[in-house]
């Protein structure tokens, strides 16, 4: 059964989104107060409103309650994200992820009921830095404040070129490395991109090729060790 989800907002966060779960097979309801926004959008999703999401007679007449979700992405106005949220909350979206402009802002949405509170330039603007600074390491994304998915290129010690020497032996290398900086708490490799694409299930007999990359998740602190 296809997930239906409302965006609210179609400034270029909410319109790439609305399109991305279009794409992804989501029944979306795009919406907002600009009606060129809408018409530019309109093709490309299940169904578009013009509304102000700040209306609450409005709001509660588009079909929200039938909503798996509903993403709220008007940030440069905090007081129609507020009202939007509790609208959406009062009629009983059981998932709401509200975007914000800044961690004052994110903590007041919290506050009043968001399920999630994204920050998309905050969190572009750190990875773009990581990804710069870490050298061969690339950051896939984060799935809680201290654990990630990177990716890294395999390195030449961690080549196999004696069959004998196997992924979990290149594993323990890694770890021994990581604990060179500090106490450990685990990393493990997830999946190796390779020339015949992406193994997300890696036996741990495999061997490590030169132009492989392999997909690591772990603590954050641990993974540092890999931006040399």
């Amino acid at each position: 059964m296809k997930k239906s989800v409302a965006v609210l907002g179609l400034g270029k966060f909410g319109s790439s989104v609305a399109r991305a779960l279009t794409k992804g097979g989501a029944e979306v309801l795009a919406v907002d107060k600009n009606e060129d926004l809408v018409r530019e959008i309109a093709d490309e999703v299940t169904c578009t409103v013009c509304v102000d999401v700040s209306d609450k007679e409005m709001m509660n007449n588009i079909g929200l309650e039938g909503m798996d979700a509903v993403v709220i992405a008007t940030a440069e106005h905090l007081d129609a994200s507020v009202m939007a949220l509790m609208i959406v909350k009062e009629i009983g979206v059981p998932y709401v992820l509200v975007k914000a402009d800044g961690t004052l802002k994110g903590e007041i949405l919290k506050r009043v009921g968001a399920d999630e509170v994204v920050y998309p330039e905050e969190e572009m603007g750190a990875r773009i830095a990581n990804n710069l600074l870490g050298g061969s390491m690339t950051d896939l994304f984060d799935l809680s404040a201290d654990t990630s998915i990177v990716k890294v290129p395999a390195r030449k010690e961690w080549i196999i070129i004696v069959p004998s020497i196997e992924l979990d032996d290149i594993l323990d290398e890694i770890l021994e490395e990581a604990k060179t900086l500090y106490p450990i708490d685990d990393v493990n490799v997830i999946a190796i991109e390779g020339n015949a694409g992406v193994d997300g299930a890696p036996d741990p007999t495999q061997p490590i090729n030169e132009q492989d990359n392999l997909v690591l998740i772990g603590k954050k602190r641990d993974l540092a060790r890999f931006r040399k």
